[in-house]
This record gives structure tokens, sequence and C-alpha cells, in this order.
């Protein structure tokens, strides 16, 4: 690929009309077909460029070299609020599936408060109403609105090798309870708020959590406990600071 088959790409991502995006970047759409025309040796100027990278998002390193990514450079995401901003990894597997139709105007990022940290390992106290950190990802992550992802550091080692200590992970909210049996899930037991992975026992009529590592005990939340047991949602992405 040349730097047209990436403008092409671009350009051609759902929700982008190439005359909504000659508009935004103030360019004629006369301007945009010449850059994608092979007949013609034109490419968008460096002003033009800058545009694209501000309104868009659009990485100009993979638009000018085809290094990295379409939209965040060398990472999945990144990580604000240590001090020096870092690279995340993006580790399930889940990342870049869903695609959304946006104006020209909308970013193709979206920025995840961290509430706090989740146990895997003992549980913990509980989540944060002030965040603590913030990470940035791409929306095409997200099958669902915003509201109802929130991110959440692990303290522990439950989950290893899968999930290690301060990875982070995005937990989104999902109302559809029954269809988690065997999920990776965040919950708040009588103990705490835990990521475990969620068993339905309705024989016993217990939930188990099971741990993924073994030198880990099982949380049983018996019967009498459901009262106080919810789960807040699935683990829908997993990121590791690079």
């Amino acid at each position: 690929m040349d730097i047209k088959d990436r403008l092409l790409a671009f350009v051609n991502t759902p929700g982008i009309k190439r005359s909504e995006f000659a508009r935004a970047i103030d360019v004629t759409q006369s301007n945009v077909s010449d850059w994608l025309n092979r007949k013609k040796p034109s490419k968008p100027s460096p002003p033009a460029m800058d545009r694209i990278n501000e309104i868009y998002g659009l990485n100009l390193n993979w638009l000018i070299t085809g290094r990295g990514t379409m939209h965040i450079s060398d990472s999945d995401g990144k990580l604000f609020g240590e001090g020096n901003d870092k690279g995340l990894e993006e580790l399930s597997g889940n990342g870049s599936v869903y695609q959304h139709k946006l104006n020209p105007f909308d970013s193709r990022n979206i920025t995840l408060p961290i509430y706090g940290e989740i146990a895997a390992g003992d549980s913990l106290d509980g989540i944060e109403t002030e965040p603590m950190k913030y990470i940035e990802i791409p929306k095409a992550y997200l099958s669902d609105t915003q509201d109802t992802y929130l991110a959440l550091r692990t303290n522990g080692d439950s989950m290893s090798p899968k999930i290690m200590n301060g990875d982070i992970v995005v937990i989104h909210e999902r109302q559809d309870i029954v269809n988690l049996h065997r999920k990776i899930c965040a919950c708040q037991t009588p103990d705490g708020v835990t990521l475990k992975k969620v068993q339905f026992d309705s024989d016993k009529k217990r939930i188990l959590l099971r741990p993924l590592n073994q030198n880990f005990d099982v949380i049983t939340i018996e019967e009498y406990e459901l009262k106080s047991f919810r789960i807040l949602g699935e683990m829908s992405h997993l990121f590791r600071i690079i």
C-alpha cells in the first residue's frame, strides 16, 4: 500500500462522506478526488494533513509510512495521569471490531476514567467515585454507548497468567445477566469487588466465582448471600501498559 491506498482506506471508513470530509478539512471535493486518483501524482499538502490529523485523529505516521495503526500510533490506547503518558496493548482480542457512523467532527477515540482498582485476589472494598486516571482508546472497540463502560485497574494475581497485576480492564454493563455464564466479570460480593469467571450453579442455587490461577480458592456465593451480590458487568477488553 502507498499513501493513496491508505488515504482511500481511511476515506472509505463507514460514516465518512467525501463531501463532508473535504468541507471539514477546508479543501474541495476535486482536491480529494485528485489525492485518490492513481493517474494524478497528487497528495494532501502538509496543512491539509495537519487538519486531517486534528479533526479525525488520523495517525500521520501511518498515512505517510504505513507504520503503526490508522488512529493510534504504536499502541492500542494511551494511559493518562501518571506523569508520563504510557501506551496500552489490547490483549483480549476484542479490539477494532465495531464501526460507528460518525460525523466529520466526531473524535474516533474515547476517554474512559479509571474508577479505582478491582481485586484479582482478595476482594476490595469498592469502586472509587472519583477517577484515578484515564485511558484513551478507539471508539471502534466498543459495541455499546460509552456510558455503559468503565475502566478498572487490577490488584492481585488470581486471574494470571491471562490478567496480570496492574492490568486495566474495561467493564461493560450488561442487562442480560443469564448470558454471562463462564464470562469474566466484575462482581460486587458481600466482601467487596472482585474480578472472576462467573459460573451459575442452578441446582444448588448459588454462584461460583472462579479464579484463573489455581493457587487461589473459588469464591462461593450461597443462596442467602445473593441479595448482597451483583454482577457489575463483563470484561470486554483487557489492556496492559507497555
